[in-house]
């Protein structure tokens, strides 16, 4: 019994291994024979002393014409489609291509796409080669290390964009006409790659310290960074500070609060100092100043708190926005 348990999960794994991928078998299953098949037809017998019945031509099939890609030559895969796997990201209207919006100030977008093409070329271990603006790479990154492709970036000022458009290449060097599938696939595999790169830099930068300063003259605190990196600082502290969170709405940019306080002996752990304020219901209203974001707070009747008030927050919070190690 033992033995034939063995010979069927060994039979299972033949088969399995036979199997391919839905994304990598090109033909149909089964034989082609059918395409050697011809329509025999014999004349309708009609018995004597019978009219013959009136035939409707509509669906006879004309003979002698083009009937196309059939059996093996017929690719059964199903499509592949472009992803604009990045934020902001949209199809080019012509060809295999992407379009990238600027959205960092501190590098042109065209130097990040290079920088993105070089890693993701070493990452899959595709050699590149540099060409008259653009570059030639084989195709491991989608398991075709044969296929070749050529990659090009077409910027445009005028839209602050910037293109990455693949294309396929026979081993001559000359564009593939059918090659949209494995353009398509590549173009993916890039997209992929850049997405988990900017989620990575973006968790490095949510994680820096974020300078945050009181301007009395305002009644109201700077933050030295944009209104999403504030926003997402802010709702993570305000928990651990003692502020239970009733409502929150980030496109209106405000927070309702219920402040509880916390023991000594937490704030002391938390190594901040003591946030002495009365314990009530308070609006957190958030603006977005471009590269700085503003904080102000008033009481549940919406009257801006006092200067003592906002003086005490803007020492505890400030504390906690440097601190790295509160970020979870």
């Amino acid at each position: 019994m033992k033995t034939k348990k063995m010979l069927m999960g060994l039979l299972a794994v033949s088969v399995l291994a036979g199997c391919s991928n839905p994304e990598t078998r090109s033909q149909a299953n089964r034989g082609f024979d059918y395409e050697d098949a011809t329509l025999r037809t014999t004349p309708l017998l009609i018995p004597a002393g019978l009219e013959a019945p009136a035939f409707n031509n509509e669906f006879v099939i004309p003979q002698g014409q083009e009937k196309g890609v059939t059996g093996k030559a017929l690719d059964i895969r199903p499509p592949t489609q472009v992803l604009p796997l990045v934020r902001g990201s949209e199809l080019m209207e012509q060809g295999s291509g992407l379009w990238f919006y600027q959205q960092r100030l501190d590098q042109p977008l065209e130097q990040e796409l290079t920088e993105a093409l070089q890693r993701f070329f070493e990452q899959h271990e595709a050699a590149a080669n540099r060409e008259a603006g653009s570059w030639v790479s084989n195709g491991r990154a989608i398991g075709a290390a044969e296929q070749r492709f050529r990659w090009q970036l077409l910027p445009d000022a005028g839209r602050r964009a910037v293109a990455v458009q693949v294309s396929a290449l026979d081993r001559a060097g000359s564009l593939v006409q059918d090659g949209q599938r494995a353009e398509a696939s590549m173009l993916n595999a890039f997209s992929l790659s850049y997405q988990r790169a900017l989620s990575r830099q973006q968790e490095l930068l949510d994680r820096s310290p974020i300078g945050l300063q009181l301007d009395g003259e305002q009644g109201r605190l700077l933050a030295a960074e944009g209104y999403d990196r504030t926003w997402k600082r802010l709702v993570t502290l305000l928990p651990q500070l003692g502020f239970e969170l009733t409502n929150r709405q980030q496109a209106l940019g405000y927070v309702d609060v219920e402040f509880d306080g916390l023991g000594s002996g937490k704030w002391r752990d938390l190594g901040l100092p003591v946030l002495d304020i009365p314990e009530q219901e308070y609006r957190i209203q958030l603006g977005d100043l471009g590269n700085q974001s503003s904080i102000t707070l008033s009481d549940k009747d919406r009257i801006p708190v006092s200067a003592e008030v906002l003086g005490k927050v803007a020492l505890t919070l400030g504390e906690a926005f440097r601190r790295t190690d509160l970020i979870r």
